[in-house]
């Protein structure tokens, strides 16, 4: 799904998504930077930009408490704040 994330929300979800990136172990130890890079038969980007990827922002639902808290140290919103903002993206596909 491809949707446009709102100004107010940018910098937070963009700042999450990099914690998260260096957190979180993605399937086969493979970078998600790595993973959605952009390539076809004209181009090649070596990680994409301004992306947020909604699969690895759900993987935050699926951590422990522990490290969600590391996580959203220093973001600003609490933990469940971050939960519920995780949620309610999460119901938009």
């Amino acid at each position: 799904m491809f949707g446009t994330v709102a100004p107010e929300a940018q910098d937070l979800l963009l700042r999450f998504h990099a914690k998260l990136e260096s957190m979180v172990k993605s399937p086969g130890n493979i970078s998600f930077r790595r993973y959605r890079a952009f390539r076809n038969a004209e181009r090649e980007s070596a990680e994409p930009s301004r992306f947020l990827d909604g699969e690895l922002l759900e993987r935050f639902l699926d951590v422990d408490v522990a490290l969600q808290a590391e996580i959203c140290e220093g973001l600003g919103p609490s933990v469940e704040d971050m939960r519920n903002i995780v949620e309610t993206l999460k119901r938009m596909h």
